[in-house]
């Protein structure tokens, strides 16, 4: 038998369905299913009259969860359904063909789900004469052009300022980009330095950088690659925070009505708030705790990886974590009960169907449903 406890075959299940495990993670999973597979399954009321047809059922749930999510190769699902099925039976991961009893609740729950939808790539740039451009369609586009600076578009969705060839006097006209809830940008400012946008944030920037300095203003969250400068020092003023940056890569949290947080994967930066400063190392964060500038280790994969197309959480607290979700898939959260010390730890696809989020939150023993548009959550 192998050596294991139910705890970690569970977060291996998990990382399967989500398609993170490593080659050695599913060697694992596939010796442990090839020594429990004999056990008898138990078969849920009102599901299947046999463990047969159980397994058929499913079998069938399982190929159509694989071919619909592209989790693994379709000629792989031979080898690895039973795995899926056995796990489904033993740590109960929710089922899209049997967690409905009648139709009428399907289709009902088909219409709901209809109207929640992942995040998309679109923002909203205003000009400095107050002009508004949709980002929205992703294709490659010159959205304006003279003789200080071009601005253009790509198919992948970020927006370029460049410099105007031969401009000797760069101005200092102030531009914006917004990106709703629901959706994420790319924008490279006239420097080449490089900034991700998350759901529902704002930079504001000038069009190009003055002789002496570079500055920009966040609101919300963002990944920031900056182009090192020595003449030219660049700077993030971010609600609660001041940061400075040496050339490096950084992620700032300044979400309205939330802690500032700012998190150094590459580089150095020295962040400033209240008069306090402190420099930062890679694989650290500053924020602040009653009105105290704090630094701590921090796990630099989960403070990036809305970047890379993921949530993830480590004992974070729920409430914490789903607002992080709301502004993604646009929807409120609808919480009940009063344990506010519940904390969420895993890894969620965020191009996860509204359907599938449910059920990976439940998987993860965060009781949900998604309701009129509403996450429930109870605590």
């Amino acid at each position: 038998m192998v050596d294991n406890n139910q705890f970690d075959i569970k977060q291996l299940a998990y990382k399967w369905l989500q398609g993170t495990c490593t080659e050695e993670e599913e060697a694992y999973l596939l010796q442990w299913y090839k020594e429990n597979s004999e056990e008898p399954l138990p078969i849920p009321e009102q599901i299947a009259t046999s463990e047969q047809e159980l397994k058929e059922r499913l079998f069938s749930n399982i190929k159509q969860q694989i071919e619909s999510s592209k989790i693994k190769p379709i000629s792989r699902w031979y080898k690895l359904a039973g795995i899926a099925a056995a796990l489904l039976l033993l740590f109960g991961l929710p089922l899209y063909l049997v967690q409905h009893t009648d139709y009428e609740q399907v289709t009902k729950t088909a219409t709901v789900q209809k109207k929640v939808h992942p995040g998309t790539k679109a923002a909203v740039l205003t000009l400095a004469d107050g002009t508004k451009i949709d980002l929205s369609d992703n294709k490659q586009h010159i959205l304006h052009q003279d003789a200080k600076v071009k601005i253009t578009t790509t198919a992948e969705g970020t927006v370029q300022y460049q410099f105007t060839a031969g401009n000797s006097n760069p101005g200092h006209r102030t531009n914006t980009i917004e990106t709703p809830i629901g959706t994420e940008y790319n924008i490279i400012l006239a420097d080449g330095s490089k900034v991700w946008l998350n759901a529902g944030s704002k930079l504001t920037f000038p069009e190009t950088f003055a002789s002496n300095n570079r500055e920009v203003t966040l609101s919300g969250e963002a990944y920031f690659e900056v182009t090192p400068d020595k003449k030219k020092p660049f700077y993030v003023n971010a609600d609660q925070q001041i940061i400075r940056v040496f050339g490096t890569h950084f992620n700032v949290q300044s979400y309205p009505n939330e802690n500032n947080r700012t998190t150094l994967a590459e580089g150095s930066v020295q962040v400033t708030q209240s008069g306090r400063s402190k420099m930062l190392k890679p694989g650290q964060a500053a924020f602040s705790r009653n009105n105290n500038l704090l630094v701590q280790d921090v796990n630099i994969e989960e403070a990036i990886a809305w970047k890379n197309g993921f949530f993830y959480f480590e004992s974070t607290p729920v409430k914490e974590a789903l607002s992080a979700i709301k502004r993604w898939y646009n929807v409120d959260i609808i919480y009940k009960g009063t344990n506010e010390k519940r904390e969420l730890t895993g890894k969620i696809k965020r191009n996860s169907t509204a359907q599938q989020l449910i059920e990976t939150l439940n998987f993860l023993d965060i009781k949900c449903q998604l309701k009129n548009n509403k996450i429930e959550v109870e605590l």
